[in-house]
């Protein structure tokens, strides 16, 4: 791997395998990634967007490229529903310390379309701005620090999930 990764890939699927959601239509003028992480519960009435406030529950991760229209009343954006017992890939934005030191804790996530990370730097999470948890660090041993380093590639879990009605959460 060997550089910074930006939005989540899933490495552990639950037990019923990976699912795959397209009921959801994309909010205006969203601009989606493949590994963009996204809810239903923000600023877009319901509507599929990419994450963009660490208070905001996480519904799962892009799965396709796509620019929803100015006015989008047709457009659905697939997209890998979060689970509880998932673990993702994801890249943070400041290098982490060692298992023993960062497992376990809690981040939220920043940046935009094309660009998200756990926010490392913005400090370990206590409150309602939990969206990660970190199960691994340097999960390739890697190692190093700075840019492009083991230290800033980590497994986690979501934890702040949408909880869908009827869904498999």
């Amino acid at each position: 791997m060997g550089q910074i990764l930006y939005g989540a890939q899933l490495v552990q699927p639950t037990q019923n395998g990976v699912n795959m959601r397209y009921d959801y239509l994309g909010a205006d003028s969203e601009v989606f990634a493949v590994g963009d992480v996204v809810t239903v519960n923000g600023d877009s009435a319901g509507q599929l967007a990419v994450i963009d406030a660490a208070t905001e529950a996480v519904a799962g991760v892009a799965a396709k490229v796509a620019t929803m229209p100015a006015t989008n009343d047709a457009t659905y954006e697939p997209f890998i529903p979060a689970e509880l017992d998932q673990v993702w890939l994801m890249g943070t934005n400041s290098d982490l310390t060692d298992n023993e030191t960062d497992g376990g804790t809690f981040y939220g996530l920043t940046g935009s379309t094309g660009a998200m990370q756990v926010n490392v730097s913005g400090g370990v999470t206590t409150t309602t701005s939990r969206q990660v948890m970190i199960v691994k660090v340097d999960p390739f041993g890697i190692g190093g620090s700075g840019s492009g380093s083991g230290l800033r590639q980590v497994y986690v879990k979501f934890v702040r999930i949408t909880q869908f009605a009827g869904a498999f959460n």
